[in-house]
């Protein structure tokens, strides 16, 4: 019995282990852009920050924006979160990070449950497509269970997103955070792309102004 159920289980223990070893999707080129010349990882740490200044006022009316803005959130929050790029990093930022995520994905209806790479490769495709006048293709890249309810609902969040003070408040701190560190020495110096970021990888480009 033990032998008949090690073939059984066999395939499947063979497919995990492809799975692990097969790269995930990279998001669309929108996110990634042309080599940066300074630190990809500052600088999309600068763009996220300026983006929700002032209430988020610069993003009300331009979905496109919105989409980029949050979707490079999202990708800084898991650097937050993993402490490759700053394992010196004040421990509140984190806290705060995970809070403002909560209260973006709540005000576009992004699935609270959704993996990050989900919601960024959702949000870039949709960065994407609006600047190139396919509102139908952007509307298709919000498919639930990873937006709820998606489509157009959550096209017309994106265009009339108001103010998010918790991402405000959380990327005002993490960029203090990172001038500290800049000035400590706090930083990993280690890892793929705040070094100098993977060609058509996420974080190439967050931090350019597209």
């Amino acid at each position: 019995m033990s032998v008949r159920l090690g073939l059984v289980m066999l395939p499947l223990a063979m497919a995990a282990c492809e799975e692990l070893r097969t790269p995930q999707v990279l998001p669309p080129a929108i996110l990634s852009g042309e080599p940066s010349s300074g630190a990809p990882l500052r600088a999309a740490v600068e763009a996220t920050t300026a983006s929700f200044a002032n209430q988020g006022l610069g993003l009300a009316g331009h979905p496109a924006d919105a989409a980029l803005a949050l979707a490079r959130f999202e990708a800084i929050a898991a650097e937050v979160d993993n402490r490759r790029a700053w394992p010196a990093l004040t421990p509140s930022i984190g806290y705060a990070m995970n809070i403002a995520r909560n209260e973006n994905r709540a005000a576009i209806g992004a699935a609270q449950q959704a993996s990050s790479a989900e919601v960024i490769q959702a949000l870039g495709l949709v960065a994407q497509r609006l600047r190139a006048n396919d509102r139908t293709g952007a509307a298709e890249a919000l498919r639930a269970p990873t937006f709820e309810p998606g489509g157009e609902v959550t096209l017309d969040r994106l265009a009339e997103i108001g103010p998010l003070p918790a991402a405000e408040q959380a990327m005002a701190a993490l960029s203090r955070d990172v001038r500290r560190l800049d000035l400590d020495g706090g930083w990993a110096g280690a890892g793929p792309w705040w070094q100098n970021g993977a060609p058509g990888g996420i974080t190439d480009g967050l931090g350019r102004g597209f």
